[in-house]
């Protein structure tokens, strides 16, 4: 394997041939012929719910999936497209894309009633990437008609846009720890290649972040402390995984495969473990990775 340093302006990153390189050992958690992928964790770090999608299911298994860690005692909680769900840090509840991306839902954790929260007026379309503020007071997404982030609060009914621009799509993909802002890869329409973003939550003002790999995709997942940050990049064909300071610097190639896909990458809350999405022949599924912080840290300085 081949490493090559690489330094243009302010951005720094290793680049590595994807033949095949995970920097910490990974198992496959799912294997079930269709598609499986864009895991959310539980609070407590011992369950992943997952999407299960068949576009020829004759048996009722699409929807969300929750398994333990250790890949026992798979359990269907939701039926029906379901995608990009992400659980409440409180544990309650779980937020996601339903009727095949055309609408925003939300059910109890263990599966339930179908809550519908979002005004009629708001329109999505190909899914709107909700995810939770950590108070689990507001869901960030992308509002389609205007093509901008939005944030809904749940507790005041309060609608809010925040940021659009101009032959962009931005995907948001997370809020900071602190709840102030909200991660997004903001993607151009033409190019597919996105520049990521820090997203004011109170008033929509854009903070760019610098370091990250220029085949930068979309995918983003913030370390439970803040500090480290991973994305998708596309390097040839294929999608792989790369961590970086939260506040911009260097990147590193974190996981990738020849001939397939990796990413979709959701951090335990415990910081320990990274789950993600891996494509391999005609397979789609879970992966999970153990990883070291204090290792990856240490790569990142030198």
């Amino acid at each position: 394997m081949i490493y090559k340093r690489l330094l243009v302006l302010t951005i720094c990153f290793i680049t590595i041939p994807i033949s095949g390189q995970d920097m910490f050992p990974v198992r496959q958690l799912t294997f079930d012929p269709a598609q499986q992928g864009f895991a959310t964790w539980s609070p407590d770090s011992k369950y992943i719910v997952y999407q299960y999608t068949d576009l020829n299911d004759t048996l009722g298994k699409n929807g969300l999936w929750k398994v333990s860690v250790d890949g026992t005692g798979a359990k269907q909680i939701f039926k029906g497209i379901a995608e990009h769900a992400k659980w409440s840090p409180d544990g309650r509840y779980i937020v996601f894309d339903a009727d095949t991306g055309n609408s925003i839902r939300m059910i109890p954790a263990e599966g339930g009633e179908v809550i519908k929260f979002l005004p009629d007026s708001v329109v999505i379309r190909n899914g709107g990437l909700p995810c939770w503020s950590p108070d689990c007071s507001q869901i960030a997404f992308i509002e389609r008609r205007g093509v901008s982030v939005c944030t809904y609060n749940l507790k005041t009914g309060e609608l809010k846009s925040l940021f659009n621009e101009e032959g962009k799509l931005p995907l948001p993909g997370g809020w900071w720890i602190d709840g102030k802002s909200i991660l997004v890869a903001n993607m151009d329409r033409q190019t597919r290649k996105c520049a990521m973003l820090k997203i004011s939550a109170e008033n929509g003002e854009s903070t760019p972040l610098s370091g990250y790999n220029e085949n930068f995709y979309r995918h983003l997942s913030l370390s439970p402390d803040g500090s480290l940050l991973i994305y998708a990049a596309m390097e040839g064909k294929y999608l792989g995984l790369y961590i970086m300071p939260s506040e911009g610097g260097r990147s590193l190639l974190l996981a990738a495969v020849k001939d397939g896909h990796t990413e979709g990458a959701a951090w335990s809350p415990d910081g320990k473990k990274i789950a993600f999405t891996r494509t391999q022949g005609r397979n789609f599924d879970i992966w999970v990775m153990e990883v070291n912080v204090k290792k990856i840290k240490s790569y990142l300085k030198k």
